[in-house]
């Protein structure tokens, strides 16, 4: 199982430094064999000392985790010299207002336009357009390959690896028998959905293992809360929790300490609430995976997509980014107490920018530019 730690080391050795940009060291995850050519959209010479103009459309800010994907990627485009000006758009899980936000990024003359797609069938017509006239296209967690080939690169996550290796872990904590519940992502969103067929696929190896009950908490800490009262209302045998991540975990470890139970295995992510908590009962009995999809992806993008406009890129069209880990040797390690739970630990913002978002308390909402990581701005 690949470690958290040996990735991001891994990770700081193969990817190209971008010239002008002063974030957090660059950092890659594992993503394929360089190819000889370099991905379309980009120019044949390297012009590392032009700026150009960037857009980001969006699906969603409806938790931390979107808050803090946001907050990587601005972060790295106010640090980088060779962007100019950049416009973030929020969708709000609306196709309409996507394709209306990415014709409005046409119209302004960006040079790079990073999306995570709605649908990608929905979007494919004004994604062609923009590549059309030029622009380069990086489409980030949520693939379009299915529905157009017009797209300089893309960067995804092996979601279904994310589901598979933590019901796996669960199911070895468990001997292979056992009842457990689910916290499901969100409702037809392809992460949601391989990160299920994932866990199905460890589920259906150890016949032992019975799935009493999944529901969709929305990947939020919130909506989470109430479901887990729920299903430990209706259900007396419960195992083990299996999530879809997010910030759903926080909210049953809370409930499952208050319910005065004896401590289950539960599978969660990086996110720093519940991190605090698993170290909190570990000594208790709490064992814990947490699998993650890291925050940086659209940030990591944006490296590549300037890499494109440079004329330097020599990488792979699709980029497959391995899910690291967090295992209970490991937790101590990577937790901050001196923030706020809504931080993600798996970042490459700089120290400074993150005390700005995640210390003193603050949940990182208000952006860096202070007009909200929800906002469009």
């Amino acid at each position: 199982m690949k470690k958290l730690t040996a990735l991001l080391l891994a990770c700081s050795m193969v990817l190209c430094v971008i010239s002008g940009c002063s974030s957090s060291p660059k950092q890659s995850s594992s993503a394929g064999n360089p190819s000889s050519s370099p991905a379309p959209g980009g120019s044949s010479e390297p012009s590392a000392s032009k700026t150009y103009k960037v857009g980001f459309s969006n699906v969603w800010v409806g938790n931390t985790y979107g808050v803090q994907s946001v907050n990587e990627l601005e972060a790295f485009l106010k640090n980088c010299d060779q962007v100019s000006e950049y416009y973030i758009y929020n969708a709000d899980n609306d196709v309409n207002k996507q394709i209306s936000d990415i014709e409005d990024l046409i119209a302004k003359g960006v040079d790079m336009l990073i999306l995570q797609p709605i649908s990608a069938e929905s979007v494919a017509a004004v994604v062609e357009e923009a590549y059309d006239a030029g622009i380069v296209v990086v489409d980030c967690t949520s693939p379009l390959a299915d529905a157009t080939d017009k797209y300089s690169v893309s960067v995804v996550a092996k979601d279904y690896d994310f589901g598979y290796i933590g019901a796996k872990w669960l199911c070895e904590q468990l001997n292979g028998e056992g009842s457990i519940i689910c916290l499901d992502g969100m409702a037809g969103l392809s992460s949601a959905v391989l990160r299920m067929e994932g866990a199905q696929a460890a589920f259906s190896e150890y016949p032992g293992i019975q799935v009493l009950a999944s529901e969709y908490a929305n990947w939020d800490y919130a909506t989470a809360k109430p479901v887990v009262e729920n299903l430990m209302a209706a259900y007396d045998n419960i195992d083990g929790i299996w999530s879809s991540g997010g910030d759903m975990t926080r909210a049953a470890v809370e409930v499952w300490a208050d319910s005065g139970r004896d401590w289950i295995p539960m599978m969660g992510e990086d996110c720093n609430g519940f991190l605090k908590l698993w170290c909190e009962y570990k000594d208790e009995g709490l064992s814990c995976i947490a699998t993650s999809l890291p925050t940086w992806l659209f940030a990591y993008g944006a490296e590549l997509g300037l890499e494109i406009l440079n004329g330097t890129y020599t990488g792979e069209k699709d980029i497959i980014v391995e899910i690291p880990t967090i295992t209970n040797d490991e937790v101590e390690d990577f937790v901050r107490t001196d923030l706020s739970d809504s931080f993600w630990c798996g970042t490459r913002m700089t120290e400074e920018d993150i005390v700005a978002l995640y210390g003193n308390g603050k949940d990182g909402s208000q952006g860096l530019s202070g007009t909200g990581a929800a906002n469009d701005h």
